[in-house]
C-alpha cells in the first residue's frame, strides 16, 4: 500500500495531519477527512450536498420501483385499451379531411360535434377486429355513442365514399381473422409502434390504412385483397 502526505486539497485545502498515510479524499487520510467533514464549514456544506444527492437518488429509485410494480400489476385489458386509444387517434388523423362515415357531419356540414373513431364491427361483437384499420373510420359522437354506431348509415357511408369493393372487403374480415390473442408484452410493443406512426403522421408522413396495418403487424400483411385496396384515399 502506498502512502502520501495527508495534506488537504481542493475544498479541504489547509486541513490534514501532515503524516504519510493512505489517502481517502481531497488529499486527506480517513480520520482527517472525517474531522474536516464534521468540523469545518466547507465539510458540512459538502456533507449536506452529498446527503441531498443521496436522498434524491433514493427517491428516484423508489419512484422507479413503484413504476415497475405498477406496471407489473396492470392487467392485459389496460394495454388493450391503450392500444385502442392510439389506433383511434391514428384513424382520426388519416381521416382528418373526411366527415363522419355515417352522417357526413364535418364534411358537407360544419364541425360542431366531437369526432370519434367508430368501428364497423363493434369491439363487443368482434374483438378480433378491434385494431384493424379497415374496421375503423372517423365517426361523430352522436352516431358512435347515441346511435350505437349508426350501423346502416355506416354501411351506406362506406358505399358512398369507397365503393362496393371496399364494403365487400370489410364484410369478409370476420372470416379472415377468427382470433386475436396478443400478450401483454406484444400489446406494449404495438403501442410503441402505434405512437411512432402517430408521430410520423403529425410530422407530415402520409400512410394509408393498409400501410398502417402492415406496420402494426397485428394482422396478415400478405392479404392480397388488402394490398389491392392499398391506395392513397383509403
Amino acid at each position: 500500500m502506498s502512502f502520501k502526505k495527508c495534506k488537504g486539497t481542493g475544498k479541504a485545502l489547509g486541513s490534514g495531519c501532515g503524516e504519510p498515510k493512505s489517502i481517502h479524499k481531497y488529499g486527506l487520510c480517513l480520520d482527517c477527512f472525517k474531522h474536516w467533514l464534521f468540523n469545518t464549514d466547507e465539510g458540512k456544506e459538502y456533507l449536506d450536498k452529498t446527503q441531498l444527492r443521496a436522498k434524491k437518488r433514493v427517491v428516484k429509485e423508489e419512484k422507479q420501483k413503484a413504476r415497475i410494480k405498477k406496471e407489473e400489476q396492470r392487467k392485459k385489458s389496460y394495454y388493450e385499451k391503450q392500444l385502442q386509444n392510439e389506433i383511434n387517434a391514428i384513424v382520426r388523423l388519416i381521416d382528418t379531411d373526411k366527415g363522419c362515415i355515417s352522417c357526413d357531419h364535418g364534411w358537407s356540414k360544419p364541425v360542431t360535434r366531437q369526432m370519434h373513431a367508430g368501428h364497423y364491427y363493434s369491439v363487443g361483437s368482434n374483438p378480433t377486429l378491434r385494431y384493424h384499420l379497415f374496421d375503423i373510420f372517423k365517426q361523430c359522437s352522436i352516431c358512435n355513442n347515441h346511435k350505437s354506431g349508426n350501423e346502416r348509415a355506416y354501411e351506406a357511408g362506406i358505399l358512398r365514399i369507397y365503393g362496393q369493393g371496399m364494403l365487400n372487403y370489410i364484410k369478409s374480415l370476420p372470416s379472415k381473422y377468427r382470433s386475436l390473442n396478443l400478450s401483454k408484452e406484444e400489446l406494449k410493443e404495438k403501442i410503441k409502434i402505434a405512437r411512432q406512426i402517430k408521430r410520423d403522421i403529425l410530422n407530415g408522413n402520409d400512410y394509408n390504412r393498409s400501410e398502417i396495418n402492415v406496420k402494426l403487424g397485428i394482422y396478415n400483411a400478405k392479404d392480397i385483397r388488402e394490398r389491392r385496396l392499398s391506395v392513397d384515399h383509403i
